[in-house]
């Protein structure tokens, strides 16, 4: 019997996404690779095309984070950016800081 791979992805990344009239949060918490990266994206497409204010990634729970996830917070960003809609991302945790900034992406992420 295999195994369902949504339940497989929500074991390693959890995604939550809630939009009101302020704006568009992604809550991210667990391994954040590839394969979250495409689910992610999905979401912020379908924040986008709602118009918001704002998006704003919280993830402060990201345990682990690869270079492909990390080019899908880029290309949010960049969508954002060219929609006119302000991007954030809300307390980074250690291993997004570390290698935002060991791809010399630190202030293109806006990661504090």
């Amino acid at each position: 019997m295999s195994e369902d791979p949504e339940r497989l992805l929500g074991e390693v990344l959890s995604i939550q996404a809630n939009q009101d009239q302020s704006g568009a949060t992604i809550v991210l918490a667990g391994e954040f690779d590839l394969t979250g990266s495409q689910r992610f994206w999905s979401l912020v497409s379908e924040a986008l095309a709602g118009r918001p204010k704002s998006i704003t990634v919280d993830a402060r729970g990201v345990e682990f984070i690869d270079s492909s996830a990390l080019m899908a917070l880029v290309r949010a960003r960049d969508a954002a950016t060219e929609a006119g809609v302000t991007f954030r991302i809300s307390e980074p945790s250690p291993p997004l800081r570390r290698i935002a900034e060991l791809c010399g992406l630190k202030g293109l992420l806006s990661v504090e």
